[in-house]
C-alpha cells in the first residue's frame, strides 16, 4: 500500500512540474529589469479600456479574457521573456497560467499597476 501511495504521489508531482511555472516579482523589480534588459515583452492583461486610461510605457494589451487555447499571433516566440501585469495582480496570475498551458516558457508575473511607481502612458 505504501508503494502505491508513493507511486501516485510521484506521478502527481511529475505531472504538476511538467506543466512549468512562472516567476513572480514586484513592480519595483520590474522597473529595474525593464531599465537594464532588452528583448522582452511587457504584457498588460487588463481590458483595452483600462489600458487606455494608463499603462506602463512600451506595454502591449492582450486582455486576460482573450487568452485561451488559441495561438497568439502577437506573441510568436514562446521562449521570449514576457513580463505580465494587470490592475491588482489577480488577472496576471491567471493569464500566466493560461500562457503556460499554451507553451510559453519564460513568464514573469509582476502584479498590478496599482503598485507601479514609474511613468504612465495614457491612450493608444
Amino acid at each position: 500500500m505504501k508503494k502505491i501511495i508513493y507511486l501516485l504521489a510521484t506521478a502527481v508531482l511529475f505531472i504538476s512540474c511538467s506543466k512549468g511555472q512562472f516567476t513572480q516579482i514586484s513592480m519595483e523589480e520590474l522597473a529595474h529589469r525593464i531599465q537594464t534588459e532588452s528583448d522582452y515583452i511587457l504584457l498588460d492583461v487588463r481590458t483595452p479600456e483600462e489600458f487606455s486610461t494608463g499603462h506602463i510605457p512600451g506595454a502591449i494589451c492582450i486582455p486576460n479574457e482573450s487568452i485561451g487555447k488559441q495561438e497568439i499571433p502577437t506573441l510568436p516566440n514562446k521562449k521570449q521573456r514576457i513580463y505580465i501585469y494587470c490592475r491588482s495582480g489577480s488577472r496576471s496570475k491567471h493569464a500566466a497560467d493560461k500562457l503556460l498551458n499554451l507553451g510559453y516558457t519564460n513568464l514573469v508575473e509582476a502584479g498590478g499597476i496599482m503598485d507601479w511607481q514609474g511613468e504612465i502612458e495614457v491612450g493608444r
